[in-house]
């Protein structure tokens, strides 16, 4: 068969090459497209993977990210549509890509491991939505997704995510500080473009962050957004100055090299907790039920309160103790998306040939 991968955002290539590569070990033709937003680009090409750039950033406010996703996907509709021989299915993170999807009538699949994300696009792509099974099945049907769209996997989505690193072989990042006694923090802000963020986020966030200053601790502040680095303008006095990091970092590197990872929620957080870097979240909108479960395990504390900011852990650790090694989510995810898109073939040719 013959693949569509699209990558909307960094987070997405972290999980999606994984899966990308075991189609292409498998002999399946894989098509790469991705959009120029973040990182995404410099991630992919420092893995070596050749991609079809198509889109950009769609900007601030739903009236221009609604105009940004239509437009996107019509581009990927004419992109795809010319391929041949054609794609046989899509697997994605990307909204724009399920809507074109479903105008080619390819079956869509996509990732998902927070419950409480927007799913509407998705459900309107009919799109098939692969999941961690410690997610109850029920908080997708209540929201209208069909059973027949569900596809539960043992793991996690960060199973796929270092599928193919060796990750007790990569040397922890060197952030060039010479005071090698301050405990580093890497700290996260929240998602302030997301549809699920609340302002009590950025209000603890900036709490926490005066709080580890008085602790002494040195803050490595990764930004989702370059305006967020006026979080730091914020604290009255640093014993140890901030480092803000401008450009992208391997992402195991970088939780090697730190002591705590601090975030409101997100992709980074569930890595470090995978991983068994100290992890503490400070997100403040719906928990989902992975955050839940890598807290019921003890590898990630939830802080909801200032009452709170004292159980982080100030002492020196850049070990690590990954949850599983080589779970083999990535290989069962791609098979399962094969059988099924088989499986949508095969009933699509006999309603053809009735």
């Amino acid at each position: 068969m013959r693949a569509w991968i699209d990558i909307d955002n960094p987070p997405q290539a972290r999980y999606l090459l994984p899966v990308a590569r075991r189609f292409e070990k498998a002999g399946h033709d894989v098509v790469l497209t991705a959009r120029a937003h973040g990182d995404t680009f410099a991630i992919l090409r420092s893995e070596g993977a050749a991609f079809e750039a198509i889109g950009m950033s769609f900007g601030k406010g739903l009236p221009r990210k609604l105009y940004g996703l239509g437009r996107r996907a019509r581009a990927l509709v004419e992109f795809v549509g010319r391929q041949e021989p054609p794609v046989d299915l899509l697997l994605t993170g990307s909204r724009a890509a399920t809507l074109a999807a479903r105008r080619l009538r390819i079956p869509s699949f996509v990732i998902i491991d927070y419950e409480h994300v927007n799913l509407l696009f998705y459900e309107l792509s009919g799109s098939h939505i692969l999941y961690p099974s410690v997610i109850d099945a029920t908080a997708f049907r209540r929201r209208g997704v069909s059973r027949k769209h569900l596809m539960p996997f043992e793991g996690l989505k960060e199973d796929i995510s270092f599928a193919d690193l060796d990750v007790r072989s990569i040397p922890p990042h060197e952030f060039g500080d010479t005071d090698a006694s301050a405990i580093r923090v890497l700290f996260r802000p929240p998602a302030e473009d997301s549809h699920y963020y609340r302002r009590e986020s950025r209000e603890l966030a900036l709490d926490l962050l005066r709080y580890l200053a008085v602790e002494g601790a040195r803050i490595v502040f990764s930004p989702r957004e370059s305006r967020q680095v006026s979080y730091l303008d914020e604290v009255p006095q640093w014993q140890h100055e901030p480092i803000v990091l401008r450009e992208p970092v391997p992402f195991v590197s970088l939780l090697k090299g730190v002591d705590a990872v601090v975030s409101a929620g997100g992709t980074m957080l569930r890595k470090a907790a995978y991983l068994g870097v100290p992890a503490y979240s400070i997100f403040r909108s719906r928990l989902g039920a992975v955050d839940r479960y890598l807290a019921s395990i003890g590898r990630l504390s939830l802080l909801t309160a200032a009452s709170d900011f004292s159980r982080i852990r100030r002492m020196q650790s850049h070990s690590i103790s990954p949850l599983r090694e080589d779970s083999g989510a990535a290989q069962a995810a791609m098979q399962m998306i094969l059988q099924r898109a088989e499986a949508n073939s095969a009933r699509r040719e006999m309603r053809f040939a009735a």
